[in-house]
């Protein structure tokens, strides 16, 4: 016989579910340190997936090597409906859905497709010079709010920061659901937003 734990978050959340729910949208998955099999498993199930990654130098033996990461430990994202992304999940239970705290319950995290779709623009843009800071790491109000004008970045609205210890300034482009990433950018890019 076959049991199945279910996390109080789960079935919090399971029952807010709504026929608006239906359909394809964006979820953020927790991975377990397996973002790759998790990957994997989800895109020959025909599901978009997007992991973003950086590319770090480490030393292996006294030999320094170029290496590809997760940006943000443990977690993947996934575009698909919620029932194939539920029955993917119960056959592997290393991957589960994100939760977001909703008063007293717990809602499944999606992401709406217009912040997705600029999260992996702008996250695949700054491969080489990225930073990640989770939502509550991020003090927005501390910087002022910018766009960028001209080269990659052009038209983003974010905000600029300087990072601590380092001359360059540092843009963050902050996602409502999912915090802000953030880069380098040089001085003559930025125009202030009043």
């Amino acid at each position: 016989m076959e049991t199945t734990i279910i996390r109080l978050e789960e079935r919090e959340a399971l029952k807010t579910l709504t026929k608006a729910d239906e359909g394809p949208q964006w979820f953020a998955l927790k991975t377990n340190r397996k973002e790759q099999l998790a990957e994997d498993i989800l895109q020959k199930a025909g599901l978009r997936t997007f992991c973003p990654k950086v590319k770090r130098d480490i030393t292996v033996r006294g030999q320094k090597k170029i290496v590809e990461r997760p940006l943000i430990q443990n977690m993947l994202f996934a575009y698909g409906e919620f029932k194939v992304l539920n029955d993917i999940k119960r056959l592997n239970p290393f991957i589960t859905f994100c939760y977001r705290k909703n008063g007293d319950s717990f809602k499944i995290l999606k992401i709406p497709v217009r912040e997705m779709e600029l999260f992996i623009d702008s996250s695949t843009k700054m491969q080489d010079d990225i930073t990640y800071f989770r939502p509550e790491e991020v003090e927005l109000k501390a910087g002022d709010k910018v766009r960028i004008i001209g080269g990659i970045f052009d038209g983003y609205e974010g905000v600029l920061l300087k990072a601590k210890g380092r001359a360059k300034r540092m843009f963050l482009i902050n996602f409502e659901l999912l915090g802000a990433i953030g880069t380098h950018i040089a001085p003559e890019f930025v125009q202030k937003i009043k």
